[in-house]
């Protein structure tokens, strides 16, 4: 009986850690997990990284996405068109944060930022890009 018992409890806990993953991944992790999404294009795991709620801003209060189906018609598009990448030249994370200098490369264009990720239980969950207009 006692190894049975046993056998239940281990495959509750690992059955529990699987799901549990994704919200224990630092927001460093979650936000080099988008832009790996971002670079193979892939849509699905890009939004992954997103809540349903993300609000995206230019620096420091401007918006420029509400929601996780807004992202989705913004960058669709770019991904399928295939000439887009973000390269990361520094990371910085703090607490629930990352703060990136990165490039963004879109149609032979070379875009800098300095974007400021805020991650709750393992999601984006705002952005907010400083970058010269």
């Amino acid at each position: 009986m006692k190894p049975i018992l046993y056998g239940v409890l281990l495959m509750v806990a690992f059955a529990q850690s699987i799901s549990a993953s994704e919200a224990d991944l630092s927001p460093l992790a979650v936000v080099n997990k988008r832009m790996d999404a971002y670079n193979q294009h892939n849509l699905n795991a890009f939004l992954a990284t997103y809540a349903e709620t993300v609000q995206v801003y230019t620096y420091p209060d401007k918006q420029l996405a509400g929601g996780k189906a807004h992202l989705q018609s913004i960058f669709e598009p770019m991904f399928k068109e295939g000439n887009v990448a973000v390269k990361i030249h520094q990371q910085i994370e703090k607490d629930s944060y990352v703060i990136n200098h990165e490039t963004v490369i879109h149609a032979d264009k070379k875009t800098d930022y300095v974007s400021i990720y805020k991650v709750v239980d393992g999601l984006i969950t705002e952005v907010r890009f400083v970058r010269d207009m």
